[in-house]
């Protein structure tokens, strides 16, 4: 994942990858354990509205 933003964009139908409620859901997650497509499907659902 690339560099958090300040602020959200709240760019529809999906947030940004870099938007900061993105990370705190992926993180909230358990994020940092997992890789590949685990990960993968952990960001699709963290950037669901």
């Amino acid at each position: 994942m690339g560099k958090v933003k300040k602020k959200c964009c709240r760019s529809k139908p999906k947030r940004c990858k870099n938007c900061p409620v993105v990370a705190m859901r992926l993180r909230k997650a358990g994020a940092d354990d997992l890789s590949g497509k685990a990960f993968q499907r952990a960001l699709k659902v963290a950037r669901v509205y």
